[in-house]
């Protein structure tokens, strides 16, 4: 009797082992997934933290200029303590290398909201002036003058230099692939296009930093219409003996006289 109760017992208390085993089991797959859950929540509410310090920070720079900005300062425009700050950006340098990159992303996307517009149906020397005018909307913007303020500061801030040295060079490649999209009829011009880009770029970075008074916005659009005239003399460039050419690499062989 008691040999076949210990061998009907067992069964019974494998089958009752295997039933806690699966109640056991159950448990962790609703934790794991409430940690899942936890965790996005958390890596979300960390990367919108980040981004509202990266936007403070990018603020401070167009209303209180670069000299202005402390990290105190962008914490309480970011309404985040400092040790949230801190948390997301061990230093000061850190934090204004990843301010001027996420504004480096704010010029681009200004810049591209700016000749969206712009449609390939017209003709090239009207696409060129819209296309100026869109430029001078962007350099006009707050975004442009904090930045160029940036590059000012920089020029005494070897740290600050170097993180404006890489953004320089990706916003440049940015604007030319945007400005070839838009201008497709330039790529075959090969040096013609890069002087046509470094004449509007230095001219109208330099007419948005200048202190023009008086006549403001008549001289400007004075100017802008003078650069697009040479913008088209640029497009349309073949007349030997012309300025343009000889202040281009590029050369044109010489002509054979007839024999």
């Amino acid at each position: 009797m008691s040999g076949k109760s210990g061998k009907g017992s067992a069964p019974v208390a494998r089958a009752a082992g295997r039933q806690r085993a699966v109640k056991v089991a159950a448990a962790p797959r609703a934790t794991r997934r409430r940690v899942r859950d936890d965790t996005g929540w958390q890596a979300q509410k960390s990367a919108l933290t980040r981004e509202a310090i990266l936007d403070a920070a990018v603020n401070c720079f167009v209303s209180i200029g670069y000299a202005a900005t402390t990290t105190a300062r962008i914490a309480e425009v970011a309404g985040v303590s400092r040790g949230a700050m801190l948390h997301h950006f061990a230093s000061k340098s850190e934090l204004i290398q990843a301010a001027v990159e996420h504004l480096h992303h704010k010029l681009v996307a200004l810049y591209a909201s700016s000749i969206d517009a712009i449609t390939h149906d017209l003709d090239v020397a009207e696409r060129n002036r819209r296309g100026l005018q869109g430029y001078w909307n962007y350099l006009s913007s707050d975004l442009f003058i904090a930045y160029h303020e940036l590059c000012v500061a920089g020029r005494s801030d070897p740290d600050l230099q170097r993180i404006l040295e890489t953004s320089v060079v990706r916003f440049d490649a940015a604007v030319k692939a945007a400005n070839e999209a838009l201008f497709p009829e330039w790529a075959s011009k090969g040096e013609l296009f890069e002087f046509a880009m470094d004449i509007t770029k230095f001219l109208m970075e330099g007419m948005a930093v200048s202190q023009i008074t008086g006549q403001k916005e008549q001289r400007i659009q004075r100017l802008v219409s003078y650069l697009g005239d040479r913008l088209d003399e640029i497009f349309h460039e073949g007349v030997s003996g012309t300025a343009i050419q000889r202040h281009t690499a590029r050369k044109r062989p010489a002509s054979r006289k007839a024999r």
